[in-house]
């Protein structure tokens, strides 16, 4: 049985490293490592070991359909997944608009929880998904009733949509400041609230499933580089994805994981958000 392992948004960044990675460090004969993007370009990443496979599939996190070809492929082939790391997302919030957060929600939030909730039925005991997420995720901006609401560990899946519903709104209505969201052009911050949110959910509804998020730092990508100039290399973006995906975490599920410092090349840790 072959051992599938998904990477989204491979053409670049943090998700090319990530891949790179996978197919050099964790190569062996079964490895089939499904390397997509939008495009679905060859990559051209060689895998360590003859036998291993990187297949190049097209994949738009956005699209339901997208996805459910994705996993009607995987699932015909192999039958099975065993790492998922969702690194895809976007930040459009130089052009703040309520079309532009709805977007963000759609990509980061949505379309992320729509990659777990697709494929966890193929994933077997000990697999594992790492969601990509940021620092930004910092409820420290909110209201203390909307922290609240997001750090609630009875929370569920339809208490989250409301919550970004509702952000949405406000957005729509230019209300984010009376309703407690903190001020206008973060969409991409309560997006990555979410993810980190539904990760926790998703690792109570299945306690065999390793399902962490983690920021993996300020890195110099398209995006690192909006906020000036990144100090990471995409090769020290991808340690903490790597990690939750591959080494013994001590079967710790549920979390956001990061460094102290944005800066940091450590391997990280259980931080709050």
């Amino acid at each position: 049985m072959y051992d599938a392992k998904i990477v989204t948004e491979v053409n670049r960044g943090i998700g090319l490293a990530i891949a790179q990675q996978i197919a050099a460090a964790h190569s062996h004969l079964n490895l089939r490592l499904y390397a997509a993007s939008r495009a679905g370009s060859d990559l051209g990443i060689q895998p360590a070991h003859e036998g291993a496979q990187v297949l190049y599939p097209s994949l738009d996190i956005s699209s339901k359909a997208s996805i459910d070809a994705l996993a009607k492929s995987i699932k015909d082939e192999h039958g099975r997944v065993d790492v998922l790391i969702n690194n895809a997302g976007i930040n459009v919030d130089a052009k703040y608009s309520p079309a532009n957060a709805k977007l963000t929600l759609d990509v980061n939030y949505r379309g992320t929880l729509q990659m777990c909730e697709t494929f966890l039925p193929l994933m077997p005991a000990h697999s594992r998904i790492t969601n990509l997420s940021s620092v930004g995720s910092s409820l420290e901006h909110y209201s203390p009733a909307i922290a609240a609401r997001f750090r609630d560990p009875n929370m569920t899946l339809a208490d989250l949509a409301e919550l970004a519903d509702e952000y949405q709104h406000a957005v729509t209505t230019h209300t984010e400041v009376p309703t407690g969201w903190g001020g206008t052009g973060r969409s991409y911050s309560v997006s990555k609230a979410c993810v980190n949110a539904f990760s926790a959910i998703l690792a109570r509804q299945r306690p065999d499933v390793l399902v962490n998020a983690c920021c993996p730092g300020w890195v110099s990508t398209d995006m690192g580089r909006l906020v000036g100039r990144a100090p990471k290399r995409v090769e020290d973006g991808a340690r903490i994805p790597l990690r939750l995906a591959f080494d013994d975490i001590g079967n710790v599920s549920g979390w956001y994981w990061a460094n102290a410092s944005i800066r940091s090349k450590e391997l990280g840790r259980v931080m709050e958000w």
